[in-house]
């Protein structure tokens, strides 16, 4: 009888740890190309801010995007920096004095399409992606996230 305890304990046990593992790594995912393709995997931890920089086509203006993902919330943006007013105005936000706006967004996920990366980048955890070269101008990027296994290094 308590050997049978023992095993159903240690099975519990083997099984909670098997869950923790599998949900413990969090990734953003970039997709793009016709067909669509997986083009970069980037590790990222629940919670922490990641950017997106580019250069706004309308304005001429430099745009920096921070997100974040949160489990059962998706990915959220949370802020909006830049040093045109009309960018904000683009956006439907009202800056506040130091060229930046706070905001809870919530997406799916994240579609891009620019006729040009050039001035493109994705930074998660002080790492750079940059788009140019990695999909051609005028294709779509979707950025995605995926909760498993680490992504390669």
């Amino acid at each position: 009888m308590r050997a049978g305890l023992i095993r159903i304990g240690l099975a519990w046990m083997v099984f909670a740890s098997s869950i923790q593992v599998a949900g413990a790594f969090t990734s953003l995912t970039v997709w793009g190309g016709n067909p669509q393709q997986l083009l970069s995997c980037l590790s990222i931890e629940e919670g922490a801010p990641f950017t997106l920089e580019f250069i706004n086509s309308i304005y001429l203006a430099p745009v920096r995007e921070t997100f974040v993902y949160r489990a059962g919330e998706g990915i959220s943006l949370i802020k909006v920096e830049s040093p045109s007013a009309g960018v904000f105005e683009y956006y439907g936000l009202e800056p506040d004095g130091s060229g930046r706006a706070l905001l809870s967004r919530s997406f799916k996920d994240i579609r891009i399409r620019s006729h040009d990366y050039e001035n493109h980048r994705l930074i998660v955890s002080d790492r750079p992606l940059y788009f140019k070269g990695l999909i051609d101008d005028g294709e779509a990027v979707i950025i995605k996230v995926w909760t498993g296994e680490r992504c390669p290094p």
